[in-house]
């Protein structure tokens, strides 16, 4: 059965990532403060984040497991937009070459960060903002919807 906490942590990834998407500091903002409600609502937002950027590595038509999982060029030009933590940054970009992330210590916000950053810039750069924004929407209406 899923938690209320559950919805609430999944429904912040999402809504982290389309305020990213859409440059509304606003949207970030109040994305951060819903996921950390709780320890429970933060790691669901965290998890989310982290699937949600495994699962673009893969939607790369160029993706193949015996090679790097480099991003392309579309996603590298959008996230020259984004405004993010130096630290967060750092590993933003090294995880957009694959290559390791540096040794910096971030918390938990943090990383859950990096993955919605992550995730969004390799997904732009496969679908373009528009395309990414409707998957992003769509998967939020599945996370926040009722079941059955």
């Amino acid at each position: 059965m899923t938690s209320a906490e559950q919805i609430v942590g999944e429904t912040a990834a999402l809504d982290l990532m389309r305020g990213y998407l859409a440059a509304d500091p606003d949207a970030v903002a109040a994305a951060m403060v819903a996921g950390a409600v709780c320890e429970t609502t933060a790691a669901y937002m965290r998890q989310q984040a982290s699937g949600l950027l495994h699962e673009s590595v893969l939607a790369d038509p160029d993706f193949s497991f015996h090679r790097r999982a480099v991003m392309g060029p579309a996603g590298v030009t959008w996230l020259e937009g984004v405004p993010m933590e130096e630290k967060v940054a750092a590993v933003v970009l090294a995880l957009a070459g694959d290559s390791a992330a540096p040794r910096v210590v971030l918390d938990d916000a943090q990383w859950t960060t990096v993955y919605a950053v992550s995730a969004v810039a390799r997904l732009v750069a496969v679908f373009g903002v528009g395309v990414t924004m409707e998957r992003l929407d769509r998967i939020r209406a599945v996370v926040a919807g009722p079941c059955g």
